[in-house]
């Protein structure tokens, strides 16, 4: 597997280059994500206010206690009144909320999507926040210290399963793609997605049973999506799935049920993120 560092001297590069946003130097900023506001808490800088978390509640940095939590909804993102009382100066926020964005522009805030998608992509948004909030070297610090604990713990790796993760809308499975921010923790960690010929929007495709059964998969990570009070029940369905039954994954009692966020937002414990899915998913280091 790749290695981040040239990617990442890329990138940092583009950065820094001229036309790139400018430093603000003030701290009244919305964080919409918790990798966001994560990264504002490791640079020194309390959020106004954070976009609330579902799940996975154990990865917020502990000096985040106390800051105002803002409700979702798509696809606006945070509620436009709530967020003018705060009179931010800068909203960090990403693609999926795109389309509260011209809203809140209006206002006089800038706006500016800081998320990674992938794995590759966290150290760059470290130096992106920092340059954004005047702490730029902090940032660049922390960032290095992402690639050298990512490469080190991708390199536990000593076998390659092949996995699908399937995330469970009800009992609608869908793939985690190579491009998901699922599918590419996955792939670091060493697994190899049997998701090839499929496409999807948004790093997810639609599938059958059926294909389940036809990829045969050595493991099957499932990552239940419902409302809270019925995540269990679908955890449980996913778990025992009948259909599932003559797959390699099943007959050796290798389907995992995922439960938490880890797999579907970033998160800047991404190396922890990694050795989860190795020493509980797929047994491999």
């Amino acid at each position: 597997m790749s290695r981040l560092r040239p990617l990442l001297a890329v990138l940092v590069a583009a950065l820094a280059a001229p036309g790139a946003a400018s430093a603000a130097t003030t701290k009244r900023v919305v964080a919409v994500t918790p990798f966001q506001a994560n990264v504002l808490a490791e640079l020194g800088i309390k959020p106004v206010a954070r976009g609330e978390v579902l799940g996975g509640r154990d990865r917020v940095n502990p000096l985040l206690n106390g800051v105002k939590i803002l409700k979702l909804s798509h696809p606006n993102g945070p509620n436009l009144e709530q967020v003018a009382a705060l009179n931010p100066k800068l909203v960090l926020t990403t693609p999926t909320f795109r389309r509260g964005e011209p809203a809140l522009r209006r206002l006089g805030m800038k706006v500016v999507e800081a998320e990674p998608t992938n794995v590759a992509q966290v150290p760059t948004q470290y130096v992106r926040i920092g340059k954004l909030v005047g702490r730029e070297r902090q940032a660049r610090t922390l960032a290095n210290r992402q690639v050298k604990r990512i490469n080190f713990v991708m390199r536990k790796a000593k076998r390659r399963p092949t996995v699908l993760v399937i995330l469970g809308v009800g009992r609608t499975p869908y793939a985690f793609l190579a491009n998901s921010w699922g599918g590419d923790i996955v792939r670091r960690a060493g697994g190899r997605l049997l998701t090839g010929g499929l496409t999807g929007s948004g790093g997810f495709a639609r599938i059958s049973n059926e294909l389940v059964v036809k990829r045969n998969p050595d493991v099957i990570i499932a990552v239940p999506h419902s409302e809270s009070k019925d995540i269990q029940a679908v955890a449980r369905y996913m778990k025992t799935n009948p259909a599932w039954r003559t797959t390699k994954a099943m007959r050796t009692g290798r389907v995992y049920v995922s439960t938490g966020n880890s797999l579907l937002q970033a998160w800047t414990d991404v190396h922890k993120i990694i050795a989860d899915v190795q020493t509980k998913f797929l047994k491999n280091r």
